[in-house]
């Protein structure tokens, strides 16, 4: 019950944070396993774990899986048992190293907060921006100035200061470690804007971050129409980004899709890059290659 609730204070505070992670829940287990049914854990997208869900024999390929959750943003059923297990439909198999055998199902839940949108600015564009942005549901904050220092990472952020203070604006926006940076200004302006943060030494890889025509083309004349565009561009970057999906390679020993980053296990043969879901499979596998891939050509 203790780790229940730990469990629960910590969702609660990522939630008022809004920091995305991935809720893992144990759903079956069979002896031996080390789990029982009910456990819960907290995946963080670098990779860190609060909670038990098992030890070194299943947490590194729950952990790759569950960072795939929050690219994708759709769940997914983990069977972890030994080599020769088979999976009913819809559910995942992966192999475990645990010399002790024992198989146990995972549920993953990722929870991405919702969108924070931070638009800079006390002009009338910036207000209808604020408003087409709540009423879609985003987390939205209006600010008259540039001062972004509670401002959480992650954040869209608009500039709509209209020449007041648009360079500082930007700095503040280019500090903030945001999702994005959308500057509303006529071309001129916009160029004007960009050439004096390169003048205060600002580096042309993180100018390049600024999107200078931001939105989508709607042919808008009024201010409504401009924040319209604006905050679909915004939402048109994010679908974009989940549609594009994480890599993904086969396990050549098991034959099942694993997510591929920079923890996933991996082997050269013949000139080939195979990835693996468990150190215990490459093992296998650097064992007798052919066995899984066919003799070299």
């Amino acid at each position: 019950m203790h780790r229940t609730v730990d469990i629960q204070r910590i969702a609660a505070d990522l939630a008022l944070q809004g920091r995305p992670y991935v809720l893992a829940t144990v759903v079956r287990a069979e002896a031996p396993a080390s789990v029982r049914p009910g456990a819960k854990a907290i995946v963080h997208p670098d990779g860190r774990v609060d909670g038990w869900i098992g030890g070194s024999c299943s947490e590194p390929s729950v952990v790759r899986h569950a960072r795939r959750a929050l690219m994708t943003g759709e769940t997914e059923l983990l069977r972890i048992g030994p080599e020769d297990l088979e999976p009913p439909t819809g559910v995942t198999g992966l192999t475990t190293t645990c010399p002790s055998g024992g198989t146990v199902d995972i549920f993953l839940e990722p929870v991405q907060p919702t969108p924070l949108l931070v638009v800079m600015g006390h002009t009338p564009v910036a207000h209808a921006t604020a408003a087409i942005g709540e009423a879609i549901g985003h987390r939205v904050r209006l600010i008259e100035g540039v001062d972004l220092a509670d401002v959480e990472p992650g954040a869209h952020i608009v500039v709509a200061s209209m020449g007041h203070y648009d360079e500082d604006a930007l700095e503040a926006a280019l500090a903030a470690q945001p999702a994005s940076i959308s500057l509303i200004a006529s071309r001129r302006r916009a160029a004007a804007a960009l050439d004096l943060l390169r003048e205060r030494g600002v580096a042309e890889e993180r100018i390049a971050e600024i999107d200078t025509r931001p939105g989508v083309e709607l042919g808008e004349v009024t201010q409504e129409e401009i924040g319209l565009a604006v905050v679909a561009g915004i939402v048109q970057r994010m679908r974009a980004a989940q549609a594009a999906g994480p890599r993904t390679a086969i396990d050549p020993t098991s034959g099942s899709e694993i997510l591929v980053d920079e923890s996933t296990p991996s082997a050269e043969y013949a000139g080939e890059t195979y990835y693996f879901s468990c150190n215990g499979c490459k093992g296998r596998f650097l064992e007798d290659p052919a066995r899984y891939v066919g003799s070299p050509a």
